[in-house]
């Protein structure tokens, strides 16, 4: 059963930045989503690390749901300033 993940990157004394939504059938999966991401979107400075940054892949049932709702508005508000880019 697909489960909905969310991609974060952790920097270093800042708040995560969320990157993206996508559902997969397992964490394994959700790894590979993030390597075919970064394969195919070279142009998403968002998926590049710099020294000290990593990522996080959350899985929706673990997060609060308030947390989740949040989360989930920042990463439109970003796709929308994206898009008027």
């Amino acid at each position: 059963m697909d489960k909905r993940y969310l991609l974060m990157k952790c920097r270093a004394n800042q708040n995560p930045l969320p990157i993206d939504c996508f559902t997969a059938n397992s964490m394994t999966e959700a790894q590979e989503a993030l390597k075919w991401l970064r394969e195919h979107h070279p142009d998403r400075h968002e998926l590049q690390l710099e020294p000290g940054e990593f990522f996080e892949i959350l899985v929706e049932e673990h997060c609060p749901s308030n947390q989740w709702q949040e989360i989930m508005a920042e990463l439109e508000h970003a796709r929308k300033k994206r898009k008027s880019s």
